[in-house]
């Protein structure tokens, strides 16, 4: 499989800012642009297999908690090899700001004078997070959020599987005037989202195929029994308590 492209933005290696939902959706949309041949067509074979994260030229990382260096080995094992010309490899690491300094130490070499045909992406909605080490080698792009601002913050722990810090979550719930209208249109997005994600190879350990599959039934029980009036707070209280319980178990959810 080869095909002519320009590198993206003519730097093989790209820090990109935004919401996660959003950033996936630029991501791919860039290299749909340049892989099919009939201008992201959406409809070939090579635009449907990059949107279902399926292309065997891009490589997509999500850290567990944090990145391994098995990970970066990988990387690292596979951009050890001369392309012919023409050929591509993307590698797509999501919550970049999840790199330990040794992970980052291990890339830098890589990342700033990989082999032609080589491209990093690096995505985050914390970059103040990711290593220097690697922000300096980046051409750093932000694109506006697909997501209303407004809840960006909220919807931060459901789109990254992290819940971590509930306390803080209820602090932020607390200080939004969410309606229930509001509470039902953002959960169909989360569903929309995890819906889609579980139908795709996940590129991670059976624990994220089962993290997407835990949000999904989560979302499900949502959506049938939405926020009752003046109780949208209550609403997305429980849901981070269950959400953060599915992601944490295999036992399915009822």
């Amino acid at each position: 499989m080869k095909t002519t492209m320009n590198r993206p933005a003519h730097h093989p290696t790209h820090l990109w800012i935004s919401d996660p939902q959003t950033l996936q959706a630029e991501v791919i949309s860039l290299i749909q642009s340049k892989l099919c041949a009939h201008q992201a067509c959406q409809q070939c074979v090579t635009c449907r297999q990059i949107k279902d994260k399926e292309h065997p030229w891009v490589i997509w990382l999500t850290p567990e908690r944090s990145y391994s260096l098995d990970q970066i080995d990988e990387i690292l094992h596979t951009a050890s090899f001369k392309l012919d010309q023409g050929e591509y490899r993307f590698f797509i690491l999501q919550q970049a700001e999840r790199l330990t300094d040794h992970c980052s130490n291990r890339l830098l070499k890589t990342v700033e004078e990989p082999f032609e045909g080589y491209n990093f992406f690096f995505l985050t909605d914390r970059p103040e997070m990711l290593p220097l080490t690697i922000q300096s080698r980046c051409v750093v792009k932000k694109f506006q959020s697909q997501v209303d601002d407004t809840y960006k913050n909220l919807l931060h722990s459901f789109f990254t599987l992290q819940f971590n810090d509930p306390i803080n979550f209820i602090k932020q719930v607390d200080s939004l005037d969410i309606k229930e209208q509001e509470s039902r249109k953002l959960t169909d997005d989360l569903y929309n989202y995890w819906a889609t994600e579980l139908k795709r190879d996940l590129h991670n350990q059976d624990i994220q195929e089962h993290k997407a599959q835990g949000m999904v039934n989560v979302l499900q029980w949502a959506i049938k029994n939405p926020a009752m009036t003046g109780g949208s707070k209550i609403f997305w209280k429980n849901l981070y308590l269950s959400a953060d319980y599915a992601t944490k178990t295999k036992k399915a959810l009822d």
